[in-house]
């Protein structure tokens, strides 16, 4: 596996990770052009040098200039140099007290100076153990100790804000990623296990609340749960790392995602290439404990409106689908015949699609779209309702970010199987599904 690339972008995530740090008014923290840096205080410099990317961003906007990678280069090298003067001016100062120190770290931190941002948290941390202060130095900590290959000071570190308080699982989850990958490298396969856990539990409880970020809290699931189960294979324990993936494809259900479920089943079947990869849909919880969410439709054709909490004594058939996507045409005439053979014992299927600003190989506005689609339902003669959604609701909310995918919902309104594709053994296996379903 290679972990070198998600790496680096948690490094690059890091560089803004601290800019809402702190809730301060907007007076004290805005720093003017005109104002004289000397007369700024410790907070109001690392705010100046901080806030720089974003102000001159505005004014490119602005003046409607096209994005330039070299004036984005030069920007930040800018904010680095701003970083530099204002670290240099509060470390003048004769008298300093720690709220200071904190911040000449971020400064420090801010104009790349990992060295100097590591020494000052670490005198920062002699003298603050609790607040959204200390723990923020504690990720500089970690993030700097770990570049510098001081792995056990970083693993003091976390341990250190696991301890404190407040904590974010977004933080913990990129301070355990480094020291999980660092583990990884040195072959050190026991702490690369005890890490990948902690990663893992911190992905588990982002996800608690981060209903409005279903791509990013399914990343750091399959990241930690991938690291963790590759862990217990180096560690000859591959009965957990099968115990592992399953949990994330029980998980993907209860969310739901098929994007989790699609990727964490790709990585099981890696691993263990006998494992019985229908296991996860038998005993489900007699009730779901989070519903499914409702559909966001702005058009139906061909079926009155309907919400899914309406269809409860049905087995419902969600179909993720787009007219110009041939695997899904490969699945209609199988839709179409599930239609049919058990639309009178009580199947109802959705077709769940969108405008993409396109049809027969031309733009289309969404008006014309509708047209289209109306047409290509009566050429395809699909038996069953189809809905159109003007954006990505849907999509976010099944966690679905390919096509065709579908969703199997029994009478009760609970999940019980995603297929993630249009193979004839996906196909079989939806029709046998479907099948135990309407039986129940």
């Amino acid at each position: 596996m290679k972990f070198a690339a998600a790496v680096v972008l948690i490094l690059l995530a890091f560089s803004s990770l601290f800019a809402q740090a702190l809730d301060t008014k907007a007076d004290e923290a805005k720093a003017s052009a005109s104002t004289n840096p000397h007369e700024l205080t410790a907070q109001q410099l690392y705010e100046d040098a901080n806030g720089y990317l974003g102000r001159r961003f505005q004014e490119f906007n602005k003046q409607k200039r096209a994005y330039d990678p070299k004036l984005e280069a030069q920007t930040k090298k800018e904010q680095q140099e701003l970083a530099v003067k204002n670290a240099a001016i509060l470390k003048a100062r004769p008298s300093q007290n720690n709220d200071d120190t904190y911040y000449l770290g971020m400064l420090y931190h801010v104009a790349g100076n990992g060295d100097e941002a590591l020494a000052t948290m670490r005198t920062f941390l002699k003298k603050a153990s609790d607040g959204v202060q200390a723990q923020s130095a504690r990720n500089i900590v970690v993030l700097y100790a770990i570049k510098k290959g001081l792995t056990d000071e970083a693993k003091t570190a976390v341990d250190a804000y696991a301890h404190h308080q407040p904590q974010n699982p977004d933080d913990r989850y990129r301070m355990e990623l480094l020291i999980t990958d660092a583990s990884w490298r040195a072959k050190d396969y026991p702490s690369m296990t005890a890490h990948a856990q902690r990663m893992l539990e911190a992905a588990k409880e982002f996800s608690k609340t981060a209903k409005d970020q279903a791509f990013r809290r399914d990343e750091m699931l399959l990241k930690s749960g991938a690291l963790l189960a590759e862990a217990h294979v180096r560690t000859n324990q591959k009965s957990q790392a099968v115990k592992t993936l399953e949990e994330l494809r029980r998980l993907s259900l209860d969310l739901p995602s098929g994007n989790l479920y699609k990727l964490a089943t790709y990585r099981l079947a890696t691993i263990d290439p006998e494992a019985d990869l229908d296991t996860v849909f038998e005993n489900r919880p007699a009730v779901d404990k989070n519903p499914l969410p409702e559909l966001t439709v702005n058009e139906w054709i061909d079926r009155a409106p309907v919400k899914l909490s309406e269809l409860r004594g049905k087995v419902v058939l969600l179909d993720f689908w787009a007219h110009w996507c041939g695997p899904c045409r490969i699945t209609l005439p199988n839709l179409t015949n599930w239609h049919e053979k058990y639309k009178d014992k009580g199947l109802v299927i959705l077709g769940v699609t969108r405008y993409f600003g396109h049809g027969n190989q031309r733009p289309m506005t969404p008006a014309q779209e509708l047209v289209y689609l109306r047409d290509f339902k009566k050429r395809n003669g699909l038996p069953y309702g189809v809905l159109v959604e003007d954006g990505s609701v849907n999509d976010f909310n099944y966690g679905v970010n390919s096509i065709p995918m579908s969703f199997l919902i029994d009478r009760q309104g609970r999940l019980r199987y995603i297929s993630p594709g249009a193979s004839e053994e996906e196909i079989e296996t939806l029709g046998t599904m479907i099948k135990k379903l309407v039986d129940e």
